[in-house]
């Protein structure tokens, strides 16, 4: 069966990484980094994956446009097995993010996913700051990786804003989510959890049940967690095969293949 992982970074942090606990908690421990391109294929290959979606650890720590540049210099060593993901900024202050600027670079790059880092970046993601880039965003068809590491009310406003918007849900801890999640589950069709911190008895099977197996990504969130763990979630849900496909490919590749560059 094909797998892809929705959801990697490349690119040291510091020596004991950043993992969310529960939302705005945040514990420090030391993990297994991917320095570049070459360590994560070796990860993703230990583990069996396919190919991975990729982001750059610069590009909430160090500047976006760096870490945009790093993404792109390591995944193309295997653009077959690596597709790139971009940070946005607004663009009333970063013209490069102005949509006419953008979506050719992104085009020229093989990117066709972004990810929104507002605390970290100093900004609100809201149709006052945001609203030129997030209405072409959403009617692209683009989806928008987010973390309520940052707070769930920047998700509810931003969805209640943007209600088509194309949203996955990553980084968000082990505790229990249901109650958050679920609300958004049930009122926004265009949002989607990936897997990583779904390491609960029940937890892919009761959303499968609920919402339907199409509203779940698998991705490890690496190296936040080792690769293997969420993989044995995943095959150890107890859900049918088609819906195990689902998760670990067919979902991402049928989002991808509507995405309008």
């Amino acid at each position: 069966m094909k797998i892809i992982d929705c959801s990697c970074a490349i690119g040291y942090k510091t020596i004991n990484y950043e993992i969310v606990n529960h939302e705005n908690l945040l514990v420090r421990e030391k993990v297994k980094q991917a320095r570049n391109a070459e360590e994560l294929l070796t990860e993703l290959d230990f583990c069996g994956i396919d190919s991975a979606v990729v982001s750059h650890n610069t590009m909430a720590d160090v500047d976006p446009d760096y870490g945009n540049r790093a993404v792109i210099a390591e995944t193309i060593k295997a653009p077959d097995r690596l597709l790139p993901t971009w940070t946005i900024l607004p663009p009333i202050t970063e013209s490069q993010y102005a949509p006419e600027s953008l979506f050719p670079a992104m085009k020229a790059n093989g990117v066709k996913l972004l990810r929104a880092y507002p605390e970290r970046n100093r900004y609100l993601l809201n149709s006052v700051v945001m609203g030129e880039l997030l209405d072409e965003i959403a009617a692209a068809g683009i989806p928008l990786y987010l973390s309520p590491s940052e707070g769930w009310q920047g998700i509810y406003s931003v969805l209640e804003e943007y209600p088509s918007l194309t949203v996955i849900l990553h980084n968000y801890g082990l505790w229990s989510h249901s109650r958050l999640t679920f609300p958004l589950f049930k009122r926004y069709k265009n949002f989607y959890m990936e897997t990583g911190d779904m390491q609960a008895a029940g937890e892919i099977k009761e959303i499968c049940n609920k919402f339907g197996s199409e509203r779940l990504l698998f991705g490890s969130d690496f190296p936040s967690n080792a690769i293997g763990g969420p993989l044995a979630t995943l095959f150890g849900s107890g859900i049918a095969r088609e819906h195990i496909e689902n998760i670990a490919f067919q979902n991402l590749e049928r989002m991808l293949g509507v995405v309008k560059l």
